[in-house]
């Protein structure tokens, strides 16, 4: 296969929605520079909008209302600037991918990289849908007054219904229609700019993964033709054992570096992710406890459980490096290692203990990605939760 048929191959998604809102690093300069401007007059005029009905409006209820949606709007801006700014970095992570699987390889390697290419395909999808229910559940609230008027009319219609609240500096019912338009396309791009950067991290994260179980492979298979009771068997294979190890230690080198990649591109954009996520669950929490059951509420739990979807894809996708190092180890240590020579020996043992320093996703070198790390944020959050309740 050639370049470009693997890349629609595996990449088919990425490059869509990466296209969509201007992250997609092999994309025309002049389109990308367009798409992005767009995209930051839109985000920032909706944050403009928002801010203004917290400085009008101003109580404390206004401002925990207000606190999520403006958060979701400075976590669209952070994950598109985030790629944009690291876009040469994007690019490596993304080619290698492609690079990797036009490397001749056994078919048992390739079959790995099989599984961990389905895999991101499954959780990609799993997200997508996940990130854009959440969003057409919010695009659909300004449907419903219309709707309950004719199924269950009042004496007077309904007032209607917008997205998320904002203050426009207009007449609100005169201009419903150009906001909501506005609002519509913020949702859009919302789901867009999610799905684009956030299946970017799943895939270049599983070819990490994939990398880590192929050096675990060669590992564990390359003693297996080495017979310690039979000394001249083993003076004919030395060198090609040697070979054999070799290949694998540099094939674990290079799961390593390229896992230290996707962490070097994402250190920063975790940490202010994470702190954005703590801050966005606490006034959600706070949010809920003030609602009335209703429409809006159940809306507000599905964004919740939005929320804490997309938490756990970040977080999880440390924990899966984690767990493939783990494998790695596992692997070394069933290799016939025992049948070398003690020059081969000491080559297993620098590497084993290379994998005690498992590569890893980290926000801001200081909070490692994993599942500890999810449990964490949501502790942390509703513990401030019960500070603004209690206060």
């Amino acid at each position: 296969m050639d370049w470009q048929t693997i890349e629609d191959q595996c990449l088919k998604a990425n490059k869509f929605f990466g296209q969509l809102v201007g992250v997609w690093p092999n994309q025309e300069k002049f389109t990308k520079i367009i798409i992005r401007f767009v995209i930051f007059i839109i985000i920032i005029t909706t944050i403009t909008a928002q801010i203004s009905r917290v400085v009008v409006f101003y109580s404390l209820e206004v401002l925990s209302d207000q606190m999520p949606y403006l958060d979701i709007g400075f976590v669209i801006l952070i994950k598109q600037y985030n790629y944009v700014l690291n876009e040469k970095k994007l690019k490596g992570l993304l080619n290698d991918i492609v690079a990797d699987r036009l490397i001749e390889r056994p078919k048992e390697e390739l079959e790995i990289l099989d599984i961990y290419s389905k895999k991101a395909t499954f959780l990609s999808c799993l997200y997508q849908v996940s990130i854009s229910f959440c969003a057409f559940m919010f695009v659909l609230l300004p449907t419903i007054p219309p709707i309950l008027n004719v199924v269950a009319p009042l004496n007077e219609s309904r007032s209607r219904e917008f997205i998320y609240p904002s203050y426009y500096f207009v007449d609100e019912q005169q201009y419903y229609y150009p906001i909501l338009v506005h609002m519509i396309s913020v949702a859009v791009i919302l789901t867009s700019v999610y799905i684009a950067c956030d299946i970017n991290l799943v895939h270049v994260v599983h070819h990490g993964c994939a990398l880590l179980a192929i050096s675990g492979y060669r590992f564990k298979h390359a003693m297996d033709n080495v017979s310690f009771s039979n000394e001249k068997y083993l003076d004919v294979l030395l060198d090609e054992t040697h070979a054999k190890i070799s290949r694998s230690i540099d094939a674990h080198k290079k799961a390593v570096e390229y896992v230290d990649k996707v962490d070097a591109c994402h250190v920063h954009y975790f940490f202010i992710i994470l702190g954005l996520i703590i801050v966005t669950f606490t006034s959600t929490f706070v949010r809920l406890s003030t609602m009335e059951i209703g429409v809006r509420y159940f809306t507000f739990c599905a964004f919740t459980l939005s929320q804490m979807t997309h938490l756990l894809f970040l977080t999880i996708m440390g924990q899966f490096l984690i767990n493939s190092n783990d494998e790695t180890f596992q692997a070394i240590c069933e290799a016939k290692w025992y049948n070398g020579s003690s020059k081969t020996q000491s080559l297993y043992l620098l590497v084993l203990r290379k994998c005690l320093s498992p590569p890893k996703l980290t926000g801001g070198g200081v909070i490692s990605l994993n599942l500890e790390s999810f449990v964490q944020v949501l502790k942390a959050s509703f513990s401030y939760y019960t500070v603004f309740r209690s206060a």
